[in-house]
């Protein structure tokens, strides 16, 4: 069996060369378009409009017959152009069509290039990847965030087969540490990436590789409470401790069961109820109690407490929600139950 990275180097290779011999006759088709047309126009005494469409026309093979040499020399010149037209025009068809085919065997193996601009890349593998698309793809649909392109890194074709996801979500393989494949997934160009690599130090050097690439906002999933610091420093704006949270979750499940089902609920967007932050101006200097009966009633959500430079939870009734703040609140996830 043909190793699969092979398969994909060699058609890397002909991608690149395709596309340069391709431009590379298509200057050549142009070039010889132009100097038999200003031939054609000279022997002819015809305006160089006009010898140009019969240059295209004569060399593509058309040959509608409207314009026909009257000279000897204008005969020469309409063989000779007959005569390339077939091999260059032929050869430029051959090459495109095989380009196509060649591009069409890149995205299927998630060997292609990205053009978009403000979009969101994900990088890595496993649970993590899934549950961020599908969460961000749930917010897109109901408005709440701006709708973006999803463009998703596997490292291997094994990974991309095992999971599953929607067709809107670009999906390419490569090693993330490579330069090559964070370009090919544009994101010099990204508003977010998102890295759940399951390796924490490879994490460190993915960070700091996008870092001098891009100034999209870094979200790091780190396994180890030693690397949270370390990502930070490398260039992570925010670092989330997954496996510290699933062991408190499976704590918790001993002693509070009822918290983890409650957890669950409130962290996803998909179903059940969500938390969510919103700003709210209106209410910044009004009494947190009379806040709630304000909010509840008009926008049919239920604070839990505000967030400036830090979340704080179920605050004193009488104390001022402060300028800037914003409300953490709960609501209940629009056509679910």
């Amino acid at each position: 069996m043909i190793p699969i990275r092979l398969v994909q180097r060699f058609i890397r290779f002909r991608y690149k060369l395709q596309k340069s011999r391709i431009i590379q006759i298509g200057i050549t088709v142009v070039l010889l378009s132009v100097v038999f047309a200003f031939l054609f126009a000279y022997f002819e005494n015809l305006d160089i409009f006009t010898a140009f469409y019969w240059a295209v026309i004569t060399m593509a093979t058309i040959g509608y017959g409207d314009i026909t040499p009257k000279t000897e020399a204008g005969r020469i010149v309409a063989m000779v152009a007959a005569v390339a037209g077939i091999s260059t025009f032929t050869a430029f068809i051959s090459l495109l069509a095989e380009f196509m085919i060649s591009s069409s065997l890149r995205r299927m193996m998630g060997m292609h290039r990205v053009g978009y601009r403000g979009h969101y890349v994900v990088i890595g593998q496993g649970s993590t990847v899934v549950s961020f698309v599908q969460e961000i793809l749930s917010s897109m649909s109901r408005g709440e965030v701006k709708r973006t392109p999803i463009v998703v890194v596997f490292p291997n074709e094994e990974e991309k087969r095992r999971v599953e996801l929607p067709e809107e979500v670009d999906v390419l393989i490569g090693d993330p540490t490579n330069r090559e494949t964070l370009e090919r997934a544009g994101v010099e160009r990204a508003a977010g990436v998102v890295l759940a690599l399951g390796d924490d130090s490879k994490s460190v050097f993915v960070t700091l590789m996008i870092k001098s690439m891009s100034r999209a906002e870094i979200l790091v999933e780190a396994l180890s409470d030693e690397s949270v610091a370390l990502l930070k420093q490398a260039g992570a704006d925010r670092v989330v401790l997954s496996r510290g949270l699933a062991g408190r979750l499976l704590a918790s499940s001993i002693l509070e069961p009822e918290v983890v089902d409650v957890i669950e609920d409130i962290t996803s967007s998909l179903w059940g109820h969500d938390v969510t932050v919103v700003e709210l101006p209106e209410v910044w200097g009004m009494r947190y109690s009379d806040v709630i009966g304000l909010v509840k009633k008009k926008y049919g959500v239920y604070p839990i407490g505000y967030y400036t430079d830090k979340p704080v939870l179920n605050p004193p009734f009488e104390a001022p929600v402060p300028e800037g703040a914003k409300l953490v609140v709960i609501r209940k996830v629009p056509g679910k139950s």
